[in-house]
């Protein structure tokens, strides 16, 4: 998930505006969708919600469309933190098709674009261009990389501030954790390096569960429903 990475309304009309002039398709023409709705915990305490509409097309492309809103108060409600993300991915075949994104991390704002250019991925990030690896992972996390990815240094590009990272994905092992109220027995993975993140994976290969610790808090993502 964004890192912790406009009314609803308007967000969803731009959503479906830009997928309509870029002519990737419609989220509403989709041939199988869920949604996944996912709390979110800092230190313990319900922080916030972070919700992913995944969609496998007709024409071969899975697009993730995220969610994310979390509010802390500190000091008995004089220092807030607030944070906010938008986001849509489109992959082919493994590989990142296009990204955009846009966050607010308690004033810092940041608007994050990418699409494929020939051998390389154009990143454009509050309108400055860099060139990064074609086949990065997204912080996002919805899903685990392509099978040839894992085990092994992995790049990824930071679903909030569009920067590089460098980073090792681990398998740890079979796991039991909460998921919707119930045990179940998922995947754990690690990702040390350039982030440190816990991340667990239900059998179909969905992220149920992210643990880790920013700034000294320790946060927590986990699935609460999934909706048809």
């Amino acid at each position: 998930m964004p890192r912790l990475s406009h009314s609803p309304l308007s967000v969803a009309v731009a959503i479906l505006a830009a997928w309509a002039i870029l002519g990737l398709p419609s989220l509403a023409s989709a041939a199988d969708s869920e949604t996944r709705d996912f709390t979110i915990k800092v230190d313990g305490k319900p922080a916030g919600e972070y919700h992913m509409t995944i969609s496998r097309n007709d024409d071969g492309t899975v697009s993730m469309a995220g969610q994310a809103d979390v509010r802390l108060s500190f000091l008995g409600g004089l220092k807030t933190y607030n944070y906010n993300y938008r986001g849509t991915e489109v992959w082919k075949d493994g590989r990142l098709a296009r990204f955009d994104s846009s966050s607010n991390d308690d004033g810092k704002r940041f608007t994050v674009n990418a699409v494929p250019e020939n051998n390389s991925l154009r990143v454009k990030v509050n309108g400055q261009d860099h060139m990064s690896r074609p086949d990065v992972w997204v912080t996002t996390y919805w899903q685990l990389p392509a099978a040839g990815q894992r085990n092994q240094a992995i790049p990824l590009l930071d679903a909030d501030t569009g920067r590089d990272i460098n980073a090792t994905l681990q398998y740890i092992g079979a796991a039991q954790v909460g998921v919707m109220g119930q045990l179940q027995n998922v995947a754990h993975w690690r990702l040390s390096g350039g982030v440190s993140v816990e991340l667990y994976y239900d059998g179909q290969e969905r992220l149920v569960r992210q643990e880790w610790v920013e700034d000294g808090h320790r946060s927590q993502l986990e699935l609460a429903r999934i909706r048809k």
